[in-house]
């Protein structure tokens, strides 16, 4: 059951758009070509992440929808009325962290730096690079990480956790591009941060940034696994794990969850590549855990 059934809502803008779509038997390459017919010039990519939920419309695309109800065959103002609760619940991604079990005490440190603004930036592409030490610990890992503007902002929110017995005392998360480190919070218990990156500049509604930072950890037991979470529809995410050849794995496997708690919904085999780095790509993850993790022996 889908969450607008469980809420007695209306349907979803992006489940009415892609059901008219499904109905009318249209592939996305024919449906912009009425589209363009009718003076509006809509790149396909943009009606899959429509009709996904990855994205919304802009306001100014009222003219677009208006052409979509009538190529679509539905009732004038269905699609344009849609648009409003669309752009709310894209702009609030719920409950901080729901997908993580430490959602609680991440909300705790979230409030500690009073002011954040947690799902103001929504990512939309993330990659980052993990490296393994040759002691088998995170050394550091480097993230370049693309972020769309749901409301007027200038501020990321970030997380880190160690292993059960590391010191998030240690850790130091570092701006390299676009950005610098503001607040930070953590829970040395849980071994969890919280830290703001700053960007350098503020954007409005719909801009895009690139930011660059590594997150620097002292671990120098070996670890077992990485992931990240993801609280948006449809982020491009790639993650390499790169290891030292004093420490190599015996096995290496990808899993992505709903939850970090949830059993696997995907599990497979990886494969090193020669200079020693497993990778992963996801198109479109998320909500949810996207990770690799190894066997020493």
């Amino acid at each position: 059951m889908s969450n607008h059934d469980l809420a007695g809502g209306p349907p979803k803008f992006s489940d009415v758009l892609r059901s008219a779509i499904a109905e009318r038997g249209l592939s996305l390459s024919r449906l912009r070509a009425h589209l363009v017919e009718r003076g509006h010039d809509v790149g396909t990519a943009t009606l899959s992440t429509w009709q996904s939920g990855a994205r919304v419309p802009r306001d100014g695309s009222v003219p677009v929808l208006e052409a979509l109800e009538e190529v679509l065959g539905l009732p004038p103002g269905q699609l344009v009325e849609g648009l409003g609760s669309a752009r709310q619940s894209a702009a609030r991604p719920g409950r901080p962290f729901a997908v993580v079990r430490e959602a609680d005490a991440l909300a705790r440190l979230l409030d500690r730096l009073d002011g954040a603004e947690h799902g103001q930036l929504r990512t939309t592409a993330v990659t980052e690079e993990v490296v393994i030490s040759a002691a088998g610990g995170l050394a550091v890992k480097h993230v370049v990480q693309a972020v769309q503007a749901v409301r007027p902002t200038n501020r990321l929110v970030i997380v880190h956790q160690t292993e059960p017995d590391g010191d998030i005392t240690a850790v130091l998360p570092e701006a390299v591009g676009g950005c610098r480190v503001g607040r930070i919070a953590r829970d040395p218990d849980l071994g969890l941060l919280v830290a703001e990156l700053l960007l350098d500049r503020r954007l409005a509604v719909d801009e895009h940034a690139i930011l660059r930072y590594d997150v620097h950890d002292t671990a120098d037991h070996r670890i077992t696994e990485y992931f990240r979470f993801h609280e948006w529809p449809g982020i491009h995410h790639a993650l390499e794990v790169r290891f030292d050849p004093a420490a190599l794995p015996v096995r290496v496997l990808e899993f992505q969850r709903r939850t970090s708690a949830a059993p696997d919904r995907l599990r497979r085999e990886l494969t090193l590549s020669p200079d020693r780095r497993a990778q992963v790509v996801v198109p479109a993850a998320g909500p949810g855990v996207v990770g690799i993790d190894w066997q020493w022996s």
